[in-house]
């Protein structure tokens, strides 16, 4: 089923890209955290996004965009040992957004859609133990999940060229095997981009 995905998501970026109406370099950041039926790392960790993405025009207005993109998540917990979780993801977003032109310098921007995630490296650090391991999971280790899916919805401004906006991503899939701790990402994201 992920092999499917990658290549669903590979296929649209390049069928995409092949007639692409704008190119959008983006970055910002992250306010991260892990959301769900736990108390654990429910405090914010900051962290950056940066990346690319293209707009190809479905009808009047709206736009499917596919991008490539690289975003820091994780969170916090500093009940009891002061612990911190790193999850760096390439992720590709798959939304539909919808363009509307207050002028002809002015517009305002609507998106949404769901994205895959893929994680690339991260560490868990336990401050007060002075202790850190990796986050992903690996060789059996117990550990968080690479794969991710989930949905963002976004609103941002484009003036002239720029593109400022805000978002939220959450994802629908469990990070832990663990049937007492069922916790999911969860990502404010501020983002500033320039189309080329």
């Amino acid at each position: 089923m992920k092999k499917i995905l990658a290549l669903f998501a590979v296929i649209a970026i390049t069928i995409s890209a092949a007639s692409a109406q704008d190119f959008c370099l983006r970055a910002g950041m992250n306010l991260a955290n892990h959301i769900g039926d736990t108390d654990s790392f429910k405090q914010v960790k900051v962290g950056l996004n940066a990346g690319v993405t293209v707009d190809f025009e479905v009808i009047d207005d709206l736009y499917f965009r596919p991008g490539l993109l690289f975003s820091m998540k994780g969170g916090r917990n500093n009940q009891g040992d002061d612990l911190f979780c790193n999850q760096n993801y390439l992720e590709v977003p798959l939304f539909f957004a919808y363009k509307l032109d207050i002028n002809r310098n002015l517009g305002l921007d609507f998106q949404t859609g769901p994205y895959l995630g893929l994680g690339l490296f991260g560490k868990t650090k336990n401050k007060t133990r002075n202790t850190d391991g990796k986050t992903f999971k690996r060789d059996g280790n117990n550990g968080v999940h690479r794969f991710d899916f989930g949905w963002n919805f976004a609103a941002g401004v484009d003036i002239d060229q720029f593109y400022f906006g805000f978002g939220y991503e959450f994802g629908f899939l469990k990070l832990h095997d663990n049937n007492n701790w069922k916790p999911k990402n969860g990502c404010f994201m501020f983002n500033f981009g320039y189309y080329l």
